[in-house]
């Protein structure tokens, strides 16, 4: 028998159960809230049988618990990404884009979701300010997608454990968002004003309303595809220019001003607690909050509705 031949086979045994054991080390850093959240095991079949955009997201979810010393060469699926990571990062940018591309549902997100609240508890007993954001960020993406034109409601397909190991890490990861910004608002306040922009949308997700976050994700706080529930017109005025063009805006009537009014510690109120939170962060364009929120005018039928739900009937 040619032992060198047999040498590559034997260590990469030998790695693979140092990767194996120093997951489940990371793992059981966090064993109470992953005792509650009971999470698909990685030994599982069901990661085989439920993908990401690009197939099996196990290897990348399991990974996020390893040191990242021990994380191996990562190739990117985003491969215009230029930015200097390491492979660690760059494998957290490959699970968010196998759960999030062209911002659509992917099944996996039923069994990734409750680990990624775990990885968040991790990063947060660390005081990671930046890695609780980046996960936060990642999780609103993700949440804005498990909506019914998305491909939402598959509760009756999936397994009924892990519909409520993710219903429950949703539940957490609210509770856990909102201590975030208790305890980080100050330090938000020095972010780029546009990047706010897209995490106060990832709040949303997460706190609020996911297919307003869907819509104002997708039209990118500029596009507003709107259809007339009354008569069925579609502006498609409003899809190509929304806040581009006074014109377009003519035909909003803002909604009144609720600056001041929140307590802080009430999400029921959409409009009420991201116009807000959007105010105080500083976040470039909150002036569209009104508008998202106003009345619409039909400028075929004078039919008026908020626009905000209109816009979400459209996809409907």
């Amino acid at each position: 028998m040619d032992n060198r031949k047999q040498a590559p086979d034997e260590e990469a045994l030998r790695q693979a159960g140092i990767w194996k054991a120093e997951i489940e080390k990371g793992l059981q850093e966090v064993q109470e809230l992953r005792e509650r959240l009971k999470p698909v095991e990685f030994a599982s079949g069901l990661w085989g049988q439920y993908g990401g955009a690009y197939g099996d997201v196990r290897e990348d979810v399991a990974f996020l618990f390893c040191p990242e010393e021990l994380i191996p060469e990562t190739d990117r699926i985003r491969r215009l990404d230029t930015e200097k990571k390491s492979d660690y990062e760059i494998i957290f940018d490959n699970l968010c884009e196998n759960l999030t591309h062209q911002l659509s549902l992917y099944d996996a997100t039923y069994l990734a979701m409750p680990y990624l609240v775990l990885l968040l508890e991790k990063r947060r007993r660390k005081g990671d300010y930046e890695w609780e954001k980046k996960i936060i960020s990642a999780a609103g993406d993700i949440l804005s997608t498990d909506i019914p034109y998305c491909g939402g409601g598959r509760e009756a397909q999936m397994p009924e454990e892990v519909m409520e190991s993710y219903e429950m890490s949703v539940e957490i990861l609210q509770e856990m968002t909102k201590s975030f910004l208790t305890r980080y608002t100050d330090r938000l306040k020095e972010e780029d004003p546009g990047w706010l922009q897209y995490f106060c949308t990832d709040l949303m997700a997460v706190l609020g309303d996911r297919e307003a976050a869907y819509q104002m994700l997708t039209g990118q706080w500029e596009q507003c595809p709107v259809s007339c529930p009354e008569c069925g017109f579609y502006d498609e005025d409003m899809e190509a220019d929304g806040f581009c063009d006074e014109e377009q805006l003519e035909k909003i009537e803002p909604a009144a001003s609720v600056l001041g009014g929140w307590d802080r510690e009430s999400y029921e109120d959409t409009y009420l607690w991201f116009s807000n939170l959007a105010h105080e962060l500083g976040v470039e364009d909150e002036w569209k909050i009104s508008y998202y929120y106003g009345t619409y005018t039909c400028p075929e039928c004078g039919s008026k509705g908020i626009l905000m739900d209109w816009m979400k009937s459209t996809d409907e």
